[in-house]
């Protein structure tokens, strides 16, 4: 019984060490993605300060349907294509919500769009989110929330509300350039 004892303090020993490293390889994980989304939101977008020296009669016809509120954008950008430059999406930033209009035709069940862009980015800052109400740091009020609009499978516009700080912006502008272009490849 005395072996089995100190069998199993040598195994809870173990996994609490294990839990440590894998708890210490996630945060590094993190921070290795949030500087990939850093260096993506850096390089791959349109400043709203160059699409203004430059409009066109496209770009006109290319913006979206005026929102039911009189906000004004605090940022607007444009997606492209990393290979031809072609315009993907316009993300235009308000105080409190993100709408993301699609200029191309995307299907909304092309991957990597549900698991990674969906589940794994929007889905994770409302479980950020809940845990940060539930630990009393964030009202109830403000947790983020999405909708996705889309016309016979085919992706129009999403909407975020309450997407949080500039942290979260560069986030969702840099995962939502990978998601497109990955999607652009498959189709």
């Amino acid at each position: 019984m005395a072996n089995s004892t100190k069998e199993l303090a040598e195994l809870k020993a173990y996994l609490e060490k294990k839990l440590e490293e894998l708890r210490q390889e996630e945060k590094l994980l993190e921070t290795m993605i949030k500087l990939v989304n850093e260096a993506l939101g850096s390089s791959s977008f349109v400043k709203a300060s160059e699409l203004v020296q430059r409009p066109t009669e496209k770009m006109e016809q290319e913006k979206p349907a005026p929102s039911t509120r009189e906000e004004k954008p605090i940022e607007e950008s444009l997606i492209t294509a990393m290979q031809s430059a072609e315009k993907l999406a316009r993300v235009i930033v308000y105080p409190k919500r993100i709408e993301i209009v699609f200029l191309k035709d995307f299907n909304i069940n092309t991957p990597p769009f549900q698991n990674f862009f969906v589940r794994r980015l929007l889905e994770g800052f409302k479980r950020q989110d809940e845990d940060l109400i539930a630990r009393g740091e964030k009202s109830p009020d403000e947790i983020i929330t999405y909708n996705i609009e889309e016309e016979g499978g085919t992706l129009k516009r999403i909407i975020i509300e309450n997407y949080g700080d500039k942290g979260r912006i560069r986030e969702i502008k840099g995962s939502l350039r990978w998601t497109l272009n990955r999607m652009l490849e498959r189709t």
